[in-house]
């Protein structure tokens, strides 16, 4: 009998050890499998079942990365690069799901034609040239991308067929945009810090002229001169600031207006007036007319969009990211 209990002691001593060494095993396991197997396999973004991983974010974020050092030398914004690509993932799944009922489509010789035109080589005049010697380095061109983003061939023919749909959609949605439309002449000074804003407030109280003010303090804009003159604006142009510059008295100055991260304090001297819509300001309507086409797919009634992206995803993806691109080195 006494033998018997102490072989059932036994028996529950090994069974215990058994758990215990199972639990210290198994801590470790699931770590690397939360940490490295699980994150890359869950789903990121779903649009009308189609799925998108976490694995596909890291991975674009980090060829996009790659591709920004190789072209630029410098690092990209990493706060804002996920967030970019998740948006454009979830934006190229609705334009490739909603392209046929719009009669749009993309054939592998477009595809072949627009993958030439971005790595053919484009001598300058007057150059002699082979085009043996021009196809060689095409085909390098190619190779160093795809080296260099990690992209196979079909994944980067994807992209490439992707971005031909989207042209495409804007194509027809830029027949809406009227050639001759109700524009203001527009000047604006866009400043983006606090000190700036103060700044440029007791100047103009001072009397200071708008011009110099502008070369002072704006920072480069892609709309508006060194001394702050943007031109012929037509209304859908700039949305946020739509109500300002269709009101606005002629030759006054608004108040500051925070369209984060940008200020603006704006003057119009002429309009509103009928005009012919100037190249760059199209360019811009054919962006705006994409973007709500866009946000009307988002309507549950036209598509199921999820987003599964919050802080535990976007850290895990800036850390994939950096691996490729390590943290700037912080000043001494």
């Amino acid at each position: 009998m006494r033998r018997q209990r102490e072989h059932q002691q036994q028996r529950w001593v090994l069974a215990f050890a058994g758990v215990v060494i199972f639990v210290i095993l198994a801590i470790p396991a699931y770590g690397y499998y939360a940490t490295f197997v699980a994150p890359p396999r869950r789903t990121a973004i779903e649009v009308n079942g189609v799925k998108h991983s976490l694995g596909e974010v890291a991975k674009v974020s980090k060829a996009f990365a790659a591709a920004y050092l190789g072209s630029s030398g410098g690092q990209p914004d990493l706060s804002t690069l996920p967030l970019q690509v998740v948006n454009n993932m979830v934006s190229d799944e609705l334009v490739v799901q909603r392209a046929p009922e719009l009669g749009i489509t993309v054939t592998q010789d477009e595809v072949d034609a627009e993958v030439r035109s971005r790595h053919y080589p484009k001598p300058q005049a007057g150059q002699q040239t082979d085009p043996a010697t021009l196809e060689r380095e095409f085909k390098e061109s190619l190779r160093r991308y795809l080296d260099t983003t990690k992209f196979t061939s079909g994944e980067y023919r994807e992209i490439v067929r992707r971005s031909l749909l989207r042209q495409k959609l804007l194509d027809i949605l830029s027949e809406q945009i009227p050639q001759v439309q109700e524009q203001v002449f527009a000047n604006w000074i866009r400043v983006q810090d606090e000190t700036a804003v103060s700044n440029v407030q007791n100047g103009l109280k001072d009397g200071e002229a708008f011009d110099r003010l502008a070369r002072v303090y704006s920072v480069p804009d892609s709309y508006a001169d060194d001394n702050g003159q943007v031109g012929w604006v037509p209304k859908e142009a700039f949305p946020l600031l739509n109500s300002t510059l269709f009101s606005l008295e002629h030759d006054k100055v608004s108040d500051a207006i925070s369209n984060p991260p940008d200020t603006y304090f704006i003057k119009v001297t002429a309009g509103p007036e009928l005009r012919e819509v100037a190249p760059n300001m199209r360019d811009l309507l054919k962006t705006r007319v994409l973007e709500k086409w866009l946000d009307q797919q988002f309507d549950p009634s036209r598509n199921d969009v999820k987003v599964t992206f919050g802080s535990v995803e976007y850290g895990w993806v800036i850390d994939k990211v950096r691996e490729l691109v390590p943290a700037p080195t912080p000043a001494p």
